[in-house]
């Protein structure tokens, strides 16, 4: 009994955690929802967390069934889902598509499996990593686990028509594979700082109990608007302390340009050297004659300010110029910045005095030419650079005296770097790495490769002190990479 009230626990907190997660969307004024619930009084088997569409919005109303699992003995796939358990009442499909077939009368409406448990093949093939539905081929192919193949069975057991199933499937979304506790926890802190509220266990623990006293309450007070979110959180004082954020800041302007809601302190307009298309690049000469006297005299300019040490930047730049920004306005020198940084679709503002997180970088190490005196670096955060990088090391063929590869510990990914304390880490460690690796291999110079989110190779720059000379490269049009500039860090 006391595994089983275990297991229910965690599964409510997996809930409401989720639940949050979703419902703080309510907080954006431009949100297509205009209310939501926690277990709808009138959702059928999707009550978990619901969304509702604002008239005229174009998008459906949400209706989700979130489903914990205590380990990882099984996967999803629609014949499991079809077959009630012990064979007696309901399957979870059929519960599912009755809600659908109520809720639908109501206007568009998607039905959401959401769980920690990942799909069978058979199942995983068709699904859309964009935006988990259904894909064409589910409808079209007839191998297992496809419509054509399974579809009579399913519409039996779930006492549906073959075209109403077709059409359920597609209001289906199955977000499967979904984070456990823990990391369900770090994104729903890292949305909550979006939104200016105070983030971590304490302020967490105290949201999920209020979400506690909400499932309890029956009618008209079970919907959260956010109106009554926004009082929900005053009442808990959930937002954070005023901080009015950097004085002072600086726009450059590289592949596009473009403004943000304040007026920059400095502005750098360097389109005309670049082009997005082509990923065009100023050569060499124009870095040292030009944009880093420009870079300079903005940073003198930024220091010469009593509040000027911690600088407000925006800018869509290539990797090695926010590498280059961040180098010229350094940690050493004083300066901390606060950066936007777009992850997993939304935009966080990321500051580089936070504390670094406990995520650690692996570094994979091998020798290249004994006579050599490069070190070659592959900072990789975002992805696996590793087809570039045997393209860059058949380009140049015996240059370099050994191969340093920087990466998460788990691998590199879209979701690897999940805060601005990850993106601090990585940086402090990333230096330590290559300055180790220098002094082993006695390296007279650096060849960097970027690989990272934006906002990494800014924080990274800031820190890129004592290793020599480096020479920065930027990946091309054509996906090879060529040199930008070289920094000279001592």
């Amino acid at each position: 009994m006391g595994e089983q009230s275990a297991s229910r626990l965690e599964g409510d907190r997996y809930q409401y955690l989720y639940g949050w997660y979703e419902l703080l969307q309510l907080l954006d004024e431009k949100s297509p929802f205009e209310c939501g619930y926690l277990e709808h009084p009138d959702a059928g088997a999707a009550d978990d967390v619901t969304l509702h569409a604002r008239q005229g919005s174009g998008v459906a109303s949400l209706y989700v069934q979130v489903k914990w699992h205590v380990d990882h003995r099984n996967q999803y796939s629609l014949e499991t889902v079809s077959v009630a358990p012990g064979g007696r009442g309901r399957s979870l499909l059929h519960k599912l598509f009755a809600s659908w077939r109520k809720l639908r009368e109501r206007g568009p409406a998607e039905v959401w499996l959401v769980s920690n448990w990942s799909a069978e093949e058979s199942l995983g093939r068709y699904l859309r990593g964009r935006d988990c539905s259904l894909t064409q081929e589910f409808f079209t192919e007839s191998r297992p686990g496809s419509f054509l193949e399974g579809s009579a069975r399913w519409a039996a057991r779930c006492e549906a028509t073959l075209e109403e199933l077709r059409a359920f499937f597609g209001d289906l979304r199955l977000r499967l594979g979904f984070p456990g506790i823990a990391e369900l926890g770090k994104m729903v802190d890292e949305r909550m700082a979006r939104f200016s509220l105070r983030h971590g266990a304490n302020p967490r623990a105290v949201a999920l109990d209020g979400l506690r006293e909400w499932v309890e309450v029956s009618g008209e007070a079970k919907r959260v608007r956010r109106e009554s979110l926004m009082e929900f959180l005053r009442v808990r004082e959930l937002f954070a302390p005023r901080d009015d954020g950097p004085a002072v800041s600086l726009w450059v302007h590289a592949w596009v340009r473009r403004k943000w809601e304040q007026s920059p302190t400095e502005e750098l307009d360097w389109t005309a050297y670049f082009d997005r298309e082509t990923r065009g690049l100023p050569d060499e000469h124009v870095w040292r004659e030009t944009l880093i006297p420009e870079l300079r005299a903005a940073r003198q300019r930024l220091a010469d300010r009593p509040e000027g040490a911690l600088v407000d930047f925006r800018g869509k730049v290539p990797l090695s110029v926010a590498l280059a920004v961040g180098f010229h306005f350094s940690e050493a020198a004083g300066f901390r910045f606060r950066s936007e940084q777009v992850t997993r679709g939304e935009t966080f503002l990321w500051r580089s005095d936070v504390g670094a997180s406990a995520r650690r970088l692996s570094a994979l190490e091998r020798e290249g030419s004994p006579d050599a005196k490069v070190l070659l670096v592959v900072f990789q955060l975002t992805q696996d650079a590793r087809v570039d990088l045997e393209r860059f090391e058949a380009v140049h063929p015996g240059v370099h005296r050994a191969v340093l590869i920087l990466e998460p510990e788990g691998g590199p990914g879209d979701g690897a770097v999940t805060s601005a304390g990850d993106a601090v880490a990585f940086a402090v460690q990333a230096r330590e790495l290559i300055r180790t690796a220098r002094n082993r291999y006695r390296a007279s110079s650096t060849h960097l490769l970027l690989y990272a989110p934006s906002t990494c190779c800014l924080f990274l720059g800031q820190r890129l002190n004592a290793v020599g000379p480096v020479v920065v490269h930027e990946r091309t049009v054509d996906e090879r990479y060529t040199p930008v500039f070289t920094l000279q860090t001592g």
